[in-house]
């Protein structure tokens, strides 16, 4: 039987980050979903890619009425050095559904092959956060919340800095198989709105003109 390989490479071009007063006062969870989780299919086959880095987990908790501070930071505290993907390859079937598909996902940062973790490598206290958090994750996903494999891998270089971070700059490359997933970073939902200065509009603070009147932006005080 052949076993459909689902190949994820990721390149970072800059580990560049933005500066402290350029981050967004508040982050609203379906801005940063839609920029954590991309979905594309062709033909009868799907393929999502759900980065899910540490910041994450503090913007969605924050308003839950069950979980304190000393919960999310816990959960911050057990993630830092790592970095947590999901992954969907799956083909669609009208008559059995969805089919599952055989995954391996791999990172590349500055020339350089990082691997996810080995099950038997992967702290304890991480998997436990990864089955307890499952559900609600798959839930978000929908449809495809049973098709998620999740990935972890050391997100700490040799020297002591973050190789994955939603605030660093450039773009961050995912390819499945053939099929290219990009994230502009850092993300839209995670920077300070800009506005220009012709009709005050607030947009996109990746941006540094206005598209519609070609003036450099002003960034918000």
């Amino acid at each position: 039987m052949y076993i459909f390989r689902l190949v994820v490479a990721i390149l970072i071009l800059t580990a560049t980050t933005v500066s402290a007063q350029n981050k967004a006062e508040k982050v609203e969870l379906i801005d940063m979903a839609k920029d954590l989780i991309i979905t594309k299919k062709q033909e009868s086959n799907i393929k999502q890619v759900w980065w899910i880095p540490s910041e994450y987990w503090r913007i969605a908790l924050t308003d839950s009425p069950d979980i304190g501070e000393e919960i999310i930071t816990d959960i911050e505290t057990k993630l830092v050095g790592y970095s947590l993907f999901s992954v969907v390859n799956s083909d669609i079937s009208p008559f059995s559904g969805f089919k599952k598909r055989d995954a391996t996902i791999t990172i590349i940062h500055n020339n350089e092959i990082l691997l996810p973790l080995p099950e038997e490598e992967i702290p304890t206290d991480i998997k436990e956060l990864i089955d307890v958090f499952r559900p609600t994750l798959a839930g978000m996903a929908g449809q495809l919340g049973e098709q998620m494999i999740f990935y972890v891998f050391k997100n700490e270089l040799e020297d002591g800095t973050t190789a994955i971070s939603p605030y660093n700059t450039g773009k961050l490359y995912v390819k499945v198989n053939d099929v290219d997933f990009i994230y502009r970073l850092p993300l839209q939902s995670m920077v300070a709105k800009k506005v220009c200065p012709e009709d005050q509009e607030q947009l996109n603070g990746n941006w540094d003109y206005c598209p519609w009147h070609g003036i450099k932006l002003i960034e918000q005080n």
